[in-house]
């Protein structure tokens, strides 16, 4: 099957640079039958998805893949890890609205199903809040349940970027974030073990300039806006009840509580009458469950489950 490749520049709504975008789409549109947009995780770009795009793309769906402002190709290594001085959080959301906006140009009538990992997952959870009732379903991957001091660390990256300015990169903040997570990993090589088991995919992150930067203090404030948001009443009260949702991630994730968190969502979902929701837990899984040696399980776990969405 040919796949034809795009890609797309818009002004962010952040202020903060200019969206790089790109899709993945047979060539024949008599082949699609949905529209699958893609938002990456944090400190990480929208490359690193090209195989999973590529998987979906030649069994039908026409995928689109941003680099969030402050990530990739959306703007210089100087900005990285900052989206603005104020709200950029929310800005966030609404530059993943406008790809979705091109796509529907693009493709009318395809449904749109939304996937989110890690931090993108936030995006895509703000996200279903404000258009779930846009969507043909939302998969939250790699995401998690509510964090207690969230609110500490909204309040404390606030008081950095006010004594320190908002590009300061607070090692502070990144080990609040990220410290323990290598905690349940007996000699871990590298302090990114806990995205992977697969040592290759850990090894081919820290080697790309484009992951694992420092974010700056503003941007640490709004990504603990996005968790405690994400996380709110008011977050599992506004979701339509009638959204299908996927939660998946490992079991050894920390960012998910080791699972724990990740249940917590299924629960408050289902306690909030949400209609439609499905969880996968991985044993032995990290962080990175599209990039393990077993991702393939994943991909077809996602695209079964599409399929019963679209059907």
């Amino acid at each position: 099957m040919e796949i034809l490749k795009n890609e797309y520049h818009f002004p962010s709504q952040t202020g903060v640079g200019e969206i790089y975008a790109r899709s993945f789409a047979a060539a024949d549109k008599s082949k699609l039958r949905a529209v699958f947009q893609i938002a990456h995780g944090m400190a990480e770009h929208g490359e690193r998805y090209d195989e999973f795009a590529l998987y979906l793309a030649e069994r039908g769906f026409a995928v689109y893949v941003i680099d969030h402002a402050g990530h990739g190709k959306s703007c210089s290594p100087k900005d990285w890890g900052y989206f603005g001085e104020r709200d950029g959080w929310s800005g966030l959301v609404s530059d993943s609205k406008l790809l979705t906006d091109i796509a529907r140009n693009e493709h009318p009538g395809l449904p749109v199903i939304l996937f989110g990992h890690s931090m993108g997952s936030f995006i895509a959870r703000l996200y279903a809040e404000r258009y779930g009732t846009e969507l043909a379903g939302a998969i939250f991957c790699g995401t998690s349940g509510a964090n207690p001091a969230s609110g500490v660390g909204i309040a404390l990256a606030g008081l950095v970027t006010k004594l320190r300015g908002s590009y300061h990169r607070s090692k502070l903040l990144d080990t609040m974030a990220f410290g323990a997570y290598n905690k349940r990993i007996a000699n871990a090589r590298t302090k990114f073990d806990w995205l992977s088991v697969n040592n290759a995919n850990v090894d081919a992150y820290i080697a790309d300039p484009g992951c694992g930067f420092l974010f700056t203090a503003a941007g640490f404030r709004d990504v603990f806006t996005l968790l405690s948001k994400a996380n709110s009443v008011q977050w599992y009260q506004n979701l339509s009840k009638v959204l299908p949702i996927l939660l998946i991630a490992g079991e050894a994730d920390p960012v998910g509580s080791y699972g724990k968190g990740v249940r917590q969502v299924e629960a408050l979902l289902k306690e909030n009458a949400q209609e439609r929701v499905a969880c996968k837990l991985y044993p032995g899984l990290r962080h990175e469950i599209h990039n393990e040696d077993s991702r393939g399980e994943v991909y077809a776990d996602i695209l079964a489950w599409c399929d019963t969405v679209l059907a």
